[in-house]
């Protein structure tokens, strides 16, 4: 079965990426920066150098954003007639697994670019977390559409005062609820339970206002926390609890579409502003592409990897919209501190109210 799904993506990502501009003009214009450095650049036809960027993400090899930064990297290689090659480093091994030093490393300019999570970079700029105010879209296609408009505008311009071009963005999943005491349907069912969270007040208050423990921590550690019982749980969408196995440690998963979570596909702005406009478009053009087939992957492959879980043994229990609204209604403090927290621009952005 696992073997029939990695065929059926791998034919997705090639069919994508082939429309992508069709015959794979030469960049022979291209700038070729020095990596990380942000530093003036030169014409590779003069130079007789390469772009050679290194591309970070938060998340392991198998992940869809992963894999799709490595999809990207390939249709850049083709397009620029191997003018701009793009190295591709899972699980921030350029920071250590830190996931605070990466985004630091993105700013400064010791990584290039990075598929990076919206609410990780938020260390930026908190007010960016109001993307992931729980239950604020209730589809995968509201979602893209309010990144594709106010949403993606408003993280772009947060972003960018901070040293950060953004080309686009990804579903990271809405979050599902895993972990290896008991199923969880009601408020009372999650309280005391120690829960890994990424960090940022949207996650640790909404769980410490259902009673629970929610820790902090790096997603490279978590497999390993859960192994050993340090955390009793997470919460991530199915791609990343399927990918990174989670499964194996957690029995329960509980399907409540939680909060929606994006990754963006950015740059540092020094690297991209000493790019030509010939590199800073195929750039442009294959991030477009890129993004579109990151959705589709979450999209179409989500029931799969949701029976992936069930296959595995876990019990997953989808919650009814009652089911729901209980847990809303436990929360209902936290929406007015958020809202006030983050304010009324990004709240509007988002489309909360």
């Amino acid at each position: 079965m696992k073997r029939v799904l990695s065929i059926a993506l791998a034919v997705t990502m090639a069919v994508s990426l082939a429309a992508c501009g069709g015959g794979g003009s030469t960049a022979t214009t291209a700038a070729a920066a020095e990596s990380g450095s942000g530093a003036s650049t030169e014409t590779k036809a003069a130079s007789g150098k390469t772009i050679k960027l290194k591309m970070s993400s938060t998340v392991g090899e198998q992940s869809n954003a992963v894999v799709v930064a490595k999809a990207f990297a390939d249709d850049v290689k083709e397009k620029s007639g191997g003018a701009i090659e793009i190295s591709v480093y899972a699980s921030d091994q350029l920071s250590g697994g830190d996931m605070a030093k990466g985004v630091e490393n993105l700013q400064n300019g010791a990584i290039d670019c990075a598929f990076e999570p919206v609410d990780v970079m938020s260390n930026l700029d908190q007010t960016m977390l109001a993307l992931s105010l729980p239950w604020t879209f209730d589809s995968y296609q509201a979602a893209a559409e309010n990144l594709k408009g106010d949403g993606g505008a408003y993280i772009t311009k947060c972003l960018d005062a901070q040293g950060i071009h953004t080309l686009g963005f990804i579903h990271n999943g809405f979050r599902q609820l895993t972990n290896s005491k008991r199923p969880v349907t009601t408020p009372d069912d999650i309280k005391a339970m120690k829960l890994r969270v990424p960090g940022g007040d949207v996650f640790m208050k909404f769980f410490k206002a259902l009673g629970a423990d929610p820790v902090a921590m790096s997603f490279s550690e978590l497999f390993t926390a859960l192994q050993q019982g340090t955390v009793d749980g997470q919460e991530n969408g199915f791609d990343l609890i399927t990918t990174n196995k989670f499964y194996e440690v957690q029995k329960y998963i509980t399907q409540w579409n939680y909060s929606y979570g994006a990754f963006a596909l950015v740059f540092n702005k020094a690297t991209w502003d000493g790019f030509d406009e010939n590199t800073q478009k195929i750039l442009t053009d294959c991030a477009a592409t890129a993004c579109d087939l990151g959705n589709k992957n979450v999209e179409e492959g989500e029931d799969a990897k949701k029976q992936q879980c069930i296959d595995a043994g876990c019990e997953v229990t989808e919650l009814t919209d009652d089911q729901i609204q209980a847990f809303k209604d436990a929360v209902a403090d936290y929406y007015t501190e958020m809202k006030g927290l983050y304010g009324e621009e990004a709240c509007k952005a988002f489309g909360i109210e």
